[in-house]
C-alpha cells in the first residue's frame, strides 16, 4: 500500500498536486490513508494560497478522513474488515488497525493546526490533545508488542511523526491553551518531539518530506530567542538543497529558502527564491497569494516600495486573502515612504473593509489605521517591518534606515519624536499607575490600561510622546541589529522612562523585551532577565502575539541559565571583553 501512496507524496511536494489526487482518490472513501492524503493535499494548498475557499476545503476533506478513519477503527476493534479490504491474517489486521489509528490522530492535529492558525484556538487546542490520546494509546501498543518486527517500519514512523509533531506544535503554541492540555497530565518535550521528526527526515518514505517541513519551520520561522541562530541556519542551508534536488519543482521549499537567505541577511537572494515559488505555481488554479505577499515583504525589506507596492495592491482587493489586513498597513507604509500621503490615507480608511469579522487580531489593525492618520503616519512602515522582524535582517540596510527614519522623525509635528520629552506632572497622575506594577515589580500580570482600543475611538490628542517613543524604539533596534548595543540600550532606557507619558503600550513592551536582549549581549545576564520578566507581566496591547511567544522561548533560556547551545561561546566572549577592546562581539541574533 505504501508504495503508491508514497508516490503521491512526492507529487505533493514537487507542486504536483493534481496528479497526487488522483492517485489518492482511487480509495478516499474506503481506505482512511489515502483520505488523509486527499486532505492533505488541500492542507498544504491552503498554505499556499492563504484563501478562505481553499482553507474550507482541507477543513471538509480532513473531517472526512477523520469520519472514516473513526468508523473503521471500530470495524477492527470487534474483529471486522472495513468493505474495501482484502482478506487479511492477524497480523496484517493488527498493521492495518495500528495505522487507521495512526491517521485518526494525524487527521486531528491537521484539523487542529487549521483552526489554530485561522482563529478558533479552543477548538484547536481541544483537538490537539484528542490526538495525543490516539498517539498515546498506539505508542503503548507497538511498546507491548516484544515482536519488534511485527509492526511495518513505515507505519512505526508515520506514528512517531504524528506523535512527534504533536510534541512539537504543543511547544509553541500560547501558553494559554496549552493548558487545556497540561490539566491532564501532559508536559509538552519539544527536544522529544524534534527527535522523533529528525529519524522521520534521516530514514526517508511517506513522512520523509514533511519532517523536513517540520525542521525548517523550527530552524527558520520559530524565535531563537537568545540562542544563536548560525546552527538553525547552517542545518536549514541543507537540508533545502537536499529537498530541491529531489522537488525542483518544491514551491515551500524554495519559500523556506527565501526565510533563510533574509535571516543572513542576504533580501535579493530571498527575493529570488520567492520569484521560483511562484513561477512553480503556475498550475494551480487558485494564485499563491501568500507567496505574492511574502514577495512584496522581500520588496519592503529591500526598500523598493514602488515594486512592494505594485504586489501589495491587488492582495488588498483579494476579498478571501486571509492577511489582508496586515497587507493593507504594509501598503500604507510603502506609500508613506514614497510620499505619497494622500494614497496611504485613501488605505487606512479603508482598513474596515480589509478585516475579517471572524478574526480577533484584525481589529488591531483597524485600531492601528485610526492611529496613523491621527498621527501622519511617518512611522507606520518602520514599525510593521520591525513587528514582523523584518528590521532585524536589513544590516545591509542601516545607513538608509537610520536616514530614512531621521528625515521620517522630522516631519513630525514641530520635528517633536527628536526632541528629549520631559514627563509632565499631569501625564504622571493620569497615566503613572497604568503600568506601575509590571515596570516596577514582578507581582501579577497587568492589563496596559490606556490601550488604544480603549483611548483611540475619540482621536488622539497629542501623539508627541507616542512619536518620540516610536523614534527612540525603532533608531535604537536599527543600532541594536548592528550591534551598536550601549547606544540601543540608551534609547531604550529612555523609552521606558516615559512609561507614564506613552499611550502605545505596546512601545513599552517591546522596547523592555529589546533592552533585555541588548543587556544580555552585554554580558547583564540579571538585568536582562528583570527585563523579561517585567515585560512579561503586562498585557492586553497591541502587537502582543508575537512578542509573548518570543518571551516564552526567551524566559525559558534564562531559567535554564542563558541561551543553552551558545551559552558557552557568550561567556568567553564577555570575559575577553573585559580585558580586550577588540575582542569578537557575542553573536548577533537575527531570528
Amino acid at each position: 500500500m505504501f508504495a503508491d501512496i508514497l508516490e503521491g507524496i512526492d507529487h505533493i511536494w514537487n507542486n504536483k498536486f493534481e496528479e497526487a489526487e488522483k492517485i489518492f482518490d482511487t480509495k478516499r472513501t474506503t481506505h482512511a490513508r489515502y483520505a488523509l492524503h486527499y486532505a492533505e493535499v488541500a492542507f498544504l494548498r491552503s498554505f499556499i494560497t492563504a484563501d478562505t475557499q481553499d482553507t474550507a476545503e482541507a477543513n471538509k476533506r480532513l473531517k472526512a478522513a477523520k469520519e472514516l478513519a473513526e468508523g473503521s477503527i471500530a470495524l477492527f476493534s470487534k474483529g471486522q474488515i472495513p468493505q474495501g479490504f482484502p482478506q487479511m491474517d492477524k497480523k496484517e489486521q493488527a498493521n492495518a488497525y495500528l495505522d487507521t489509528r495512526v491517521v485518526f490522530g494525524d487527521s486531528l492535529y491537521m484539523l487542529a493546526v487549521l483552526q489554530l492558525t485561522r482563529d478558533d484556538k479552543l477548538k484547536g487546542a481541544l483537538n490537539m490533545r484528542k490526538s495525543w490520546k490516539v498517539f498515546e494509546e498506539c505508542l503503548k501498543a507497538v511498546k507491548d508488542q516484544k515482536d519488534e518486527s511485527f509492526y511495518n517500519e513505515e507505519l512505526i514512523r508515520s506514528l512517531h511523526f504524528g506523535a512527534g509533531f504533536f510534541l512539537f506544535a504543543m511547544s509553541i503554541i500560547p501558553a494559554k491553551f496549552l493548558k487545556l492540555v497540561e490539566l491532564v497530565g501532559f508536559r509538552a518535550d519539544r527536544e522529544q518531539g524534534l527527535k522523533y521528526i529528525h529519524d522521520c527526515h534521516a530514514a526517508g518514505g511517506i513522512r520523509a518530506p514533511f519532517s523536513t517541513m517540520v525542521l525548517l519551520f523550527n530552524n527558520l520561522l520559530l524565535p531563537r530567542g537568545l540562542a544563536n541562530p548560525a546552527k538553525y541556519l547552517k542545518e536549514a542551508d541543507g537540508l533545502i538543497a537536499e529537498s530541491l534536488k529531489k522537488y525542483p519543482e518544491g514551491s515551500l521549499f524554495q519559500v523556506m529558502g527565501s526565510h533563510c537567505a533574509r535571516k543572513q541577511c542576504n533580501v535579493e537572494a530571498g527575493i529570488k527564491c520567492m520569484q521560483d515559488a511562484l513561477n512553480n505555481c503556475k498550475n494551480l488554479n487558485c494564485e499563491p497569494l501568500i507567496y505574492r505577499y511574502e514577495l512584496a515583504s522581500c520588496h519592503s525589506m529591500a526598500m523598493d516600495f514602488a515594486t512592494a507596492a505594485s504586489h501589495f495592491e491587488p492582495l488588498v482587493e483579494a476579498e478571501k486573502f486571509q492577511v489582508r489586513a496586515l497587507c493593507g498597513l504594509q501598503l500604507a507604509g510603502c506609500y508613506q515612504m514614497m510620499g505619497q500621503r494622500d494614497k496611504a490615507v485613501t488605505i487606512l480608511q479603508r482598513m474596515p473593509t480589509f478585516v475579517s469579522k471572524k478574526s480577533s487580531v484584525d481589529p488591531m489593525f483597524v485600531s492601528q489605521s485610526k492611529r496613523h492618520l491621527a498621527n501622519g503616519g511617518h512611522f507606520l512602515w518602520f514599525e510593521v517591518t520591525f513587528v514582523r522582524r523584518d528590521l532585524a535582517k536589513m544590516e545591509q540596510y542601516t545607513d538608509r534606515l537610520l536616514e530614512a527614519l531621521e528625515k521620517a522623525a522630522a516631519n513630525t509635528k514641530d520635528g517633536g519624536a527628536l526632541k528629549p520629552y520631559k514627563v509632565s506632572e499631569s501625564e504622571k497622575k493620569t497615566m503613572g499607575n497604568s503600568l506601575k506594577a509590571g515596570f516596577m515589580g514582578f507581582g501579577k500580570k497587568i492589563e496596559a490600561l490606556g490601550s488604544p482600543s480603549k483611548t483611540r475611538e475619540s482621536e488622539v490628542v497629542d501623539t508627541t510622546a507616542d512619536d518620540r517613543a516610536s523614534y527612540l524604539m525603532l533608531r535604537s533596534a536599527i543600532q541594536k541589529g548592528g550591534g551598536k548595543h550601549d547606544e540601543a540600550i540608551a534609547g531604550f532606557r529612555e523609552v521606558i522612562a516615559m512609561q507614564d507619558a506613552v499611550k502605545e503600550k505596546w512601545l513599552l513592551a517591546y522596547s523592555l523585551y529589546e533592552l533585555g536582549e541588548s543587556l544580555y549581549q552585554k554580558g547583564n545576564s540579571k538585568e536582562a532577565q528583570e527585563c523579561m520578566k517585567k515585560c512579561n507581566n503586562i498585557s492586553g496591547y497591541d502587537w502582543e502575539d508575537p512578542l509573548k511567544m518570543r518571551l516564552r522561548v526567551t524566559i525559558d533560556q534564562l531559567k535554564k541559565g542563558g541561551a543553552l547551545d551558545d551559552m558557552e561561546d557568550l561567556d568567553e566572549s564577555t570575559s575577553s571583553s573585559s580585558s580586550s577592546s577588540t575582542s569578537s562581539p557575542a553573536p548577533d541574533h537575527k531570528a
